[in-house]
């Protein structure tokens, strides 16, 4: 298949896999929000805790939220670490624990004190000529990795713990997965994603790079490279801008849920390989 084949197969797939496929993404849980506030807290606990498999993300990020209250913003805007942050009192998913709940909180509720939302504080280190998103987003993270840290939250802050992974650099070659993800959301606009972040342009994102986009990105020839970094998710989505420049990461959701749904399996399996949407585009 040429690869005006490809883009015609990958823009009626963006059209197939949407909302009906929504129950396997914990985007789900952010747009039963109706207030942008809302929607853009919600969705930034939902990605920080995006690690391992679907079900648990949900039933986690389901916890964090409903502990949180009707209203994330709310709850955010009036946080009190003296009185809130029992509120978090034993949670525990993968490396994330009470005091990185509990930071997040301090660090969102500074942010939206002197800025409104999370996103005017994206914006300030936003340059429409930056190639890509990679420099706001570096900016974004040196800035909230900047803020001060309580002295009772300071093990919470410490190398390898369950904020700082989440926090990463693009500048330190990390491919930043969850917060693609996260930017994915606030700026575009469509069926799915909430486009709340209308001051950035989609043609700036960065594709949100997990273990199913790299693959695929590799057996459809999207990517020559083999380290899933800040490199790949680069040239994954400089591959996929060919195909429309303006929204290059579009294609994120239906390529992922490919992924989800173990339609490309690792190793290959000639049985799964069959019903696979892409096989006549497959390198492997």
């Amino acid at each position: 298949m040429k690869p005006s084949g490809l883009k015609r197969l990958l823009d009626r797939l963006y059209r197939e896999y949407s909302l009906d496929c929504l129950s396997l993404d914990p985007l789900e849980l952010v747009r039963i929000y109706k207030d942008p506030g809302d929607r853009e807290i919600a969705g930034f606990i939902a990605v920080s805790l995006a690690l391992g498999r679907a079900e648990l993300i949900r039933k986690a990020v389901t916890e964090v939220l409903e502990r949180m209250g009707p209203s994330p913003y709310r709850f955010v805007f009036r946080y009190d670490p003296r009185s809130d942050s029992k509120k978090f009192h034993g949670f525990v998913y993968r490396f994330f624990r009470a005091a990185d709940l509990q930071l997040l909180m301090v660090w969102m509720h500074r942010i939206i004190r002197e800025h409104g939302n999370l996103g005017e504080f994206f914006l300030s280190g936003y340059h429409a000529s930056d190639n890509n998103i990679g420099p706001a987003l570096s900016r974004f993270v040196r800035g909230m990795l900047g803020l001060e840290v309580p002295e009772s939250l300071r093990p919470a802050f410490k190398k390898g713990a369950g904020l700082r992974p989440f926090l990463a650099d693009p500048a330190d070659g990390s491919a930043c997965k969850r917060l693609n993800l996260f930017l994915r959301w606030m700026v575009r606009k469509d069926a799915l994603d909430l486009g709340i972040w209308t001051g950035v342009s989609p043609s700036k994102l960065v594709i949100p790079l997990d273990t199913h986009i790299a693959r695929l990105g590799k057996r459809l020839g999207l990517t020559m490279r083999n380290t899933p970094d800040w490199k790949m998710a680069l040239e994954i989505t400089q591959s996929l801008r060919a195909f429309d420049p303006d929204d290059p990461v579009k294609y994120d959701f239906a390529l992922c849920t490919i992924g989800k749904l173990q339609a490309c399996p690792d190793p290959l399996d000639r049985a799964k390989c069959a019903d696979c949407p892409l096989i006549l585009h497959c390198k492997a």
